[in-house]
């Protein structure tokens, strides 16, 4: 016999307490007050009708699934990424005003960097150590940068 059948058993043909329930099934007097709580929750009185399995499964039924977070589109991120001033981050946040329950940063940089390695979107140059020298500026040029320090002196 399934142990939440006798605890039901125990507690309406005999009117044992908690305590002396847990004794009788070798179990927790929690655990039999949060059987008898289901139990009385989904309103299921002794005796029993049902068989073992559509017991357990009106006294625990399945968990609510969490609704998913609504996807970023990794192609739109994919071009405006090549515009000056763009960072994944200003992205991200244009991302969470339009979806406030969407993903976070950590999780957007993740699908974008799979994105990227699905889609072989990378500029990989194979160069012998010191031959060439290659700098990435982001953003603004040296001399728009220069010419604004000397405006604001």
């Amino acid at each position: 016999m399934l142990k939440t059948r006798e605890i039901l058993r125990l507690k309406h043909e005999l009117g044992l307490s908690l305590r002396e329930i847990g004794q009788v099934c070798s179990c927790g007097k929690t655990t039999v007050s949060e059987i008898l709580t289901r139990a009385k929750r989904v309103e299921i009185v002794w005796p029993i009708d049902l068989s073992d399995k559509q017991l357990m499964s009106r006294l625990y039924p399945p968990a609510e699934t969490k609704t998913s977070a609504h996807e970023p589109d990794m192609e739109y991120t994919f071009q405006e990424m090549k515009k000056k001033k763009v960072t994944l981050m200003l992205l991200w946040e244009e991302y969470k005003e339009k979806h406030p329950g969407g993903i976070m940063y950590t999780q957007f940089c993740d699908r974008y960097r799979k994105f990227k390695k699905v889609n072989k979107i990378s500029l990989h140059k194979e160069h012998k150590a010191g031959e060439e020298v290659e700098v990435d500026w982001a953003g603004e040029t040296i001399s728009h940068t220069l010419n604004q320090v000397r405006v604001k002196s």
